[in-house]
């Protein structure tokens, strides 16, 4: 081979090679039910709301924390286990930041029945907003967390909600929520309505005419919390 030809092949190597490691980290095609679910999910996908219930009910059955049940060695419970290498591919079936070296990956994405995961005999299929919520929480650094009963409460940050509704920070998570799935609130409930639901709610009998009038006359901004009151002391709060 004449030295031309090696300079032109080594050149050609170098940009090659100069490219894999773009290639490694830039993201992989998903399927397109997958891209119009991604595009619904929250900005952050937590690991204990988001991600866990569906490991837990998809995949726990062979990939969890039973040692007689575990199937390819492989733990999707712990973090240690679901990241290292397993030792019949090399492969890693959860790699933090990377979806595309996530072994995880391609088995959720794959019609290959052999290869397919979970299994088409097991009926535990996961739904396009299922894979979307494990993918993205991949792409943001798999990030597992212990069990909520031993992570110390910590003040949320308030959604942006919807403007002009609401009267508290409860009903602007839940104004956010709506806006999310493109869903308007409804309209507000009448005092009369208000003072029956409260009534049944906390004593399980309906209101008097009485309190029904008191309420309605009571124009107050403390009206409704005199109300909640009112049947929190009387003697058959708590009976339903």
């Amino acid at each position: 081979m004449s030295s031309e030809k090696k300079t032109v092949l080594m050149k050609r190597w170098i940009i090659v090679l100069a490219l894999v490691p773009f290639c490694l980290h830039c993201t992989p095609d998903k399927p397109e039910a997958v891209v119009e679910a991604e595009a619904k999910l929250p900005d952050v996908v937590d690991y204990n709301y988001h991600v866990k219930p569906i490991l837990s009910d998809r995949c726990y059955a062979c990939h969890g924390p039973d040692d007689n049940a575990r199937e390819a060695d492989l733990r999707l419970d712990d973090e240690v286990f679901a990241t290292e290498r397993l030792e019949e591919t090399g492969n890693r079936a959860i790699v933090p930041g990377s979806l595309r070296k996530s072994a995880i990956f391609e088995r959720l994405i794959t019609d290959d029945p052999e290869h397919m995961m979970p299994p088409p005999e097991s009926n535990l299929q996961l739904t396009a907003e299922e894979k979307a919520y494990i993918f993205k929480w991949i792409e943001q650094g798999a990030a597992y967390k212990e069990h909520w009963s031993f992570i110390p409460p910590a003040r949320s940050t308030l959604p942006a909600g919807i403007d002009g509704w609401g009267q508290n920070e409860v009903d602007t998570f839940i104004g956010s929520k709506l806006q999310q799935q493109g869903l308007e609130p409804s309209p507000e409930a009448s005092k009369e309505t208000l003072i029956r639901r409260l009534a049944l709610d906390l004593t399980g009998l309906p209101p008097t005419l009485a309190q029904i009038d008191a309420f309605l006359a009571d124009d107050s901004p403390e009206a409704y919390e005199k109300v909640v009151d009112q049947f929190l002391s009387n003697v058959a709060y708590g009976e339903r």
